[in-house]
Parts: C-alpha cells; structure tokens; sequence
C-alpha cells in the first residue's frame, strides 16, 4: 500500500516538473521574441531617422553679428519676385497660397540649416535690391544673376544654376529672329530691373518695354503687343512649355547670361559665407539639379501640361 502510494506522488511530482519546465521554456521563448521585436523597432525607428535626415545640410557655420542677430530674432527674411517658375512661383493647388520653386527650397534650407523660420516677401523684381539695401529682407533669392553693376550695391554667394539668354517668341515666328541684331525695329518685353533690360536698351534703346511682371510679360507677347520677350534661357522655356503658341530662340550670338547667386547685403559678411557653404554643398550633393526637374515637372503639372 505504501508502496503504491509512493508510486503515485512520483508521478504526480515528475507531471508538475515536466509543466513548470514547459512554463519556463514558454518564458524564454516569450522573452527573446520579445526582445527581438524591440530590436526590429528600434531598427526601424533609426532607419527612419536617418531617411528623414538624409537630406539635412551638416555644415559649421561661422557666427558673426548678423547670423547671431538672425538666430536670435528667430527667422530670416527672404526677399523674392514670385512669377519666375520653375525658380519660384505661387502655388494654389492646395487649396491655400503656397510658394514653390527652387529659389524657395533653398531658401528654406538656409533657414533649417540656421535653425530658424523663413519669413517670404514677395514683391517686383525691380525692388530687390532696394529693399535688401535697406534691410527689410535679410536676403534675396529671385534667379538674379550675380553681374558687376549688382556686385557694386551688394553681395553674391556662389552661383548655384547657370543658363543662356534667349527670346520667347510666338510659335509663328520663330523662323524669324536668327541673331540678336534680327531684333532691330522690333518691340522687345523684358522684365523690369532684369539683365536682359539693360542689354536690349543698351543696343536698341526705344524699341524696350519694361514690365514689373513676367506673367504680364507673357500676356503682352500673346496678344501682340510686344514682338519678342527676353529672358534667362530656364524659365523661357518653362513659359514655353506651359503656354500654348509659344516657342524657345537660342544662339543669338550673345554672352552667356552670368551665375544665379543669392543677394546679400554689403557687410554681412558672416552670413553671405554661411550662405555659400550652403549652396555650394547643395550644388555638388546634385540636389539642386534635382529640384530642378522637380519643380519644372510640378510646374508642368500645375498648369495641366
């Protein structure tokens, strides 16, 4: 009998070890399953992290008293002519006001790499300068071409695009204008305050019409108004691609239209080199090639082409 109730405590003892072990090895199982998905999240969440961060510019900037006075005011001021796409425009797409374009993202590039808001001021293109002279715009960004009289009111970063000068000229007479000389008699549009103003004026004096915008600019050649518009080779053809009737001259047999580079005022030295190490970075990583195709096809887009 005892023998029998000993048999039975044996293996009620060998039944209960054999559960606590499963219980044990479920544990463990649960506890490096456990650890495993804490490690795929955190995995993942770096991963993450660094897609986001991919883009970021890392660079030193040198702080002197006008990016001090910048980061302390907590924003820079950009100064822009917002009617030049794909280098910048008003976007409505959304549903709201927006600017887009190139000029604009690396507006905003120099702000995130200062640590600070962009603030837009849009205003003619004429302006410009004068309102970066007088300091109500920290900077300008407007596709405006760093050229020697420029250079004497303010300062440039590098160039960052460069490109011809060329006519924008209704599609039916594009067999018409094979040099620049071809103009002479004509009525020639060009944006106010632009090179290609001083250029045309210079050689053909009256026969130039100033507009304080591109968009009227084009409106003037569709209606006839004007015979030819001269303009910086990528947003010429830009307004070529998104407006019908209208086609692209090149070859004129003129100089090459100088750098697009960034406005700054004369003295702000620390700034201007922050700006340039900016663009500089940004034109070697090939970004802004990138946003160049980006924004023309946007633009496309935009206008339903």
């Amino acid at each position: 009998m005892m023998k029998k109730f000993l048999n039975v405590l044996l293996v009620l003892f060998l039944g209960l070890t054999l559960v606590a072990c499963q219980i044990t090895d479920n544990k463990k199982e649960a506890t490096e399953a456990n650890n495993t998905a804490n490690t795929e999240v955190a995995e993942n969440k770096e991963n993450e992290e660094t897609s986001e961060n991919t883009d970021n510019i890392k660079i030193d900037i040198e702080e002197g008293e006008k990016v001090k006075a910048i980061k302390e005011k907590g924003k820079i001021v950009l100064g822009t002519s917002a009617d030049f796409p794909p280098m910048e425009w008003i976007s409505f797409q959304n549903g709201k006001e927006e600017y887009q374009g190139v000029d604009i993202a690396i507006a905003k590039e120099v702000a995130n790499t200062l640590g600070v808001e962009l603030e837009i001021k849009n205003m003619a293109f004429e302006g410009l300068i004068a309102s970066l002279k007088a300091g109500d715009v920290d900077f300008v960004i407007a596709g405006m071409a760093a050229d020697e009289e420029r250079k004497k009111q303010v300062d440039f970063s590098e160039p960052y695009l460069d490109g011809e000068q060329v006519l924008l000229v209704l599609e039916e007479n594009k067999d018409k204008y094979k040099s620049f000389d071809d103009l002479d008699g004509k009525i020639i549009g060009t944006q106010l305050g632009t090179i290609q103003q001083k250029i045309a004026e210079e050689k053909f004096k009256y026969n130039v019409k100033g507009f304080d915008l591109n968009n009227v600019l084009i409106e003037q050649l569709k209606n006839k108004s004007i015979d030819v518009a001269f303009l910086s080779e990528i947003p010429a053809k830009q307004f070529a691609n998104i407006a019908d009737g209208l086609a692209i001259v090149t070859d004129l047999g003129i100089e090459k239209e100088p750098g697009q580079s960034v406005a700054t005022k004369k003295g702000n030295d620390d700034l201007t080199k922050a700006i340039s190490k900016i663009v500089k970075e940004l034109k070697d990583s090939g970004t802004i090639n990138k946003w160049l195709d980006e924004y023309i096809e946007l633009s496309n887009k935009e206008a339903g082409k």
